[in-house]
């Protein structure tokens, strides 16, 4: 196992809260072992765990994020090859599951390795709520490209123009990708992304927001669509429908978009900013304000140059939410 990944967990503000979250959206169990690190299930499947983010991270405002692990065969060599390398080494710790590191690469992207015996959460085919790969959301893959051949051997293989990713990752088998991607689309942090598999992305994304979570934006490739969310308190995650990776091959050779990246809502939003600039019809704009704002109020999430999130900037949140009721 060594250099595949073995397991993802959540570090959050409120776990009672995150436990319901997730109970509605992917379906997970959860039991708790050791105490305070509660583990999730997928019927008799361990997919993912969570806990109580420290209470020094939560008094500098760090915001809830899930964690990939790595597996290795000797955490002392891994960690003084990540210092040779660059990386910063932020923990170092022996629990009752392992021996544990958490390292940043140079750019800034946060991963945990794991030396124990404990199985891994991956399956060569997830089902329903379960954890499917990891994949590293960068700015400049040159800068760490090296760094993680470095580090675990791992070989990238580039899936070329008309996809959203710059590399598949290998080791022995197809394990994770790369994804360049504009600050837009992943803020102003390198980091891994975890992709949990869902039956119907569509279902998923109502439940999300049923639960006090939030769908972003949407990329596709060889597995499929997939959905940036937000939990209920700000962590990032991904969905990807089992459909739409059961159906890729025949999207493998081909670089057009899947029908369902026809945006026909943008396309009538545009139509009607028109509408109200070339005709006057300033009330208009009032009927876009609203239809912006009001999932706002129930997601906890809204748009203003930046996400804003009701929990981590109420100010700031209720200031933009007012100002389009207002205008």
């Amino acid at each position: 196992m060594n250099g595949k990944f073995v397991w993802v967990d959540l570090s959050t503000f409120d776990p009672p809260k995150a436990k319901a979250f997730y109970h509605e959206v992917l379906g997970w169990e959860f039991f708790d072992e050791p105490a305070g690190y509660w583990n999730a299930a997928v019927g008799d499947n361990p997919c993912a765990a969570l806990y109580e983010m420290p209470e020094f991270f939560q008094k500098i405002r760090m915001p809830s994020f899930w964690m990939t692990y790595i597996a290795v065969d000797d955490i002392e060599a891994t960690v003084a090859k990540a210092r040779e390398l660059g990386a910063k080494v932020e923990l170092e710790e022996e629990n009752a599951r392992g021996k544990v590191a958490l390292i940043r690469d140079p750019a800034g992207a946060g991963f945990t390795c794991y030396q124990g015996s404990l199985p891994s959460a991956r399956t060569p085919n997830p089902k329903q709520g379960q954890w499917m790969w990891s994949e590293l959301f960068v700015s400049d893959f040159s800068k760490v490209r090296a760094f993680y051949e470095g580090m675990f051997g791992w070989q990238f293989e580039s899936e070329g123009p008309g996809t959203d990713r710059q590399s598949i990752l290998h080791h022995g088998e197809k394990i994770g990708a790369v994804q360049i991607a504009s600050n837009e689309i992943k803020g102003d942090k390198e980091f891994w992304g975890v992709f949990f598999a869902v039956d119907s992305a569509a279902e998923a994304k109502q439940r999300i927001a049923a639960a006090g979570g939030k769908t972003s934006y949407e990329h596709t490739n060889a597995e499929g669509a997939h959905h940036l969310a937000y939990d209920s308190q700000g962590a990032a995650f991904f969905i990807t429908e089992q459909n739409s990776r059961s159906n890729s091959a025949a999207h493998e050779s081909t670089t057009t978009r899947p029908a369902t990246s026809f945006k026909w809502r943008t396309m009538i939003g545009l139509v009607v900013v028109a509408l109200a600039v070339f005709l006057e019809m300033d009330w208009i704009w009032g009927v876009l304000f609203l239809y912006w704002v009001i999932p706002d109020l129930f997601t906890g999430t809204t748009y203003f140059i930046e996400p804003l999130h009701r929990n981590k900037n109420p100010i700031l949140y209720w200031t933009v939410v007012v100002t389009w009721l207002v205008l």
